[in-house]
C-alpha cells in the first residue's frame, strides 16, 4: 500500500549549494500519484505531472532513497537541469513526509475526461489537486486546502493557474464527496456532475484483507 503525502525540502545540483525554489507537494495513493511544483519567485508552475510511476522511467531521471536521521529522506541521483542546459547532473533531494490534517485519513486520485481534455483529480490529508490538460497543450491547475475557519472546516483555494474549468471541493458545502465510501479501485466516481474512474484508493492504517489460497491437501 502506498498513501503519502510529501513535500521537497531542498535540491543541489553537482556542486551547487542546496537551494528550494518551489512550493512542492506529492501526492501518491496506490500505484498512482499527483506531483505539482510551484515556482516561489513568480508562482509559475515548474512541474505538474500526474499518472502511473512507472511513466517516470521515461525520462533520463535515476534516484535511490535513503533515510536520514531527522527522518527525513534523501535522494539522490541524475537528471536534466535546465540551470545547465538540461545537461543530465548529479543531485540530491530532501523529502519529507506530512501528516494527514483534520483526520483526512482517505486518500484517492481519479481520472477522466472534460470536454475530451485529460482531467486528474486527487485528495489526501487535507490537500486537493485539479489538473487539465488540453490536446492543444493548455494546461490548468487548481490546489486547495482543508483548513479551520472559526472552528468549522472549510476548503479554501490556495493556487489556481490557466483558463480551464476545474472541479473544486471549495465550491461545494461538504467536506468529502458524497458516495465516495463507496468508491472502489477501478469503479465509477461522480464529482460536480462528471464520471471518473477511480484509479487509486487508501485509507490510512486500514489493514488489507489477504484471501488465503485453496490448498491443494
Amino acid at each position: 500500500m502506498t498513501l503519502r503525502l510529501s513535500t521537497r525540502i531542498s535540491i543541489r545540483w553537482a556542486n551547487d549549494a542546496p537551494s528550494e525554489p518551489t512550493d512542492t507537494v506529492v501526492l501518491s495513493v496506490g500505484d498512482y500519484f499527483m506531483d505539482l511544483r510551484i515556482t516561489k519567485a513568480d508562482q509559475s508552475i515548474d512541474w505538474a505531472f500526474a499518472g502511473t510511476r512507472e511513466i517516470l522511467s521515461r525520462d533520463p531521471h535515476e534516484g535511490k532513497f535513503q533515510p536520514l536521521p531527522n527522518g527525513d529522506d534523501l535522494e539522490i541521483g541524475y537528471m536534466p537541469c535546465a540551470e545547465k542546459g538540461n545537461k543530465v547532473t548529479p543531485y540530491e533531494e530532501v523529502w519529507r513526509e506530512l501528516q494527514p490534517n483534520h483526520g483526512m485519513n482517505r486518500g484517492w486520485i481519479l481520472q477522466g475526461k472534460i470536454d475530451d481534455d485529460d482531467v486528474f483529480l486527487g485528495q489526501y490529508g487535507g490537500i486537493y489537486l485539479a489538473m487539465r490538460q488540453a490536446k492543444e497543450g493548455v494546461f490548468s491547475v487548481l490546489k486547495e486546502e482543508l483548513t479551520n475557519v472559526q472552528g468549522r472546516l472549510q476548503w479554501k483555494s490556495v493556487y489556481l493557474s490557466g483558463d480551464l474549468k476545474l472541479p473544486s471541493l471549495s465550491s461545494m458545502s461538504f467536506i468529502s464527496l458524497p458516495e465516495e465510501e463507496k468508491w472502489r479501485v477501478g469503479g465509477r466516481a461522480v464529482f460536480d456532475g462528471q464520471v471518473y474512474k477511480v484509479r487509486a484508493l487508501e485509507t490510512r492504517g486500514e489493514k488489507k484483507t489477504v484471501k488465503p489460497r485453496p490448498s491443494r491437501l
